[in-house]
């Protein structure tokens, strides 16, 4: 199976209407890995890994966004997917935490 691993920034009326508890539901229900935080000039950021399939699901609800939200953009960019261990099992599918809201960067 390959694995994709993006960087993702959601842009618009994302913060203090649940989208990060929104996107870790969506993506917990694709079996993404990764995670989601606020960032400091009002967007959400985070990363995921998953399948390709998957994760173009996860893009779409990304763009969605959640009935409190007003999503203008998301940025979507590739990079380099984890090695086996890399992270301490932090974005493996097989990890007990799948995919975690991080803390914000402010």
């Amino acid at each position: 199976m390959s694995v994709k691993r993006y960087t993702f920034t959601v842009h618009g009326y994302v913060q203090g209407v649940f989208f990060r508890k929104y996107t870790q539901s969506s993506a917990t229900a694709l079996s993404i890995s990764g995670f989601v935080q606020n960032l400091p000039n009002g967007n959400v950021g985070g990363e995921a890994e998953g399948p390709p399939d998957k994760l173009e699901q996860f893009r779409q609800k990304l763009e969605q966004g959640n009935d409190m939200s007003n999503v203008q953009k998301v940025e979507w960019d590739e990079i380099e997917a984890r090695k086996e261990g890399e992270g301490q099992g932090y974005m493996k599918a097989s990890s007990s935490e799948k995919f975690s809201i991080a803390r914000s960067h402010y």
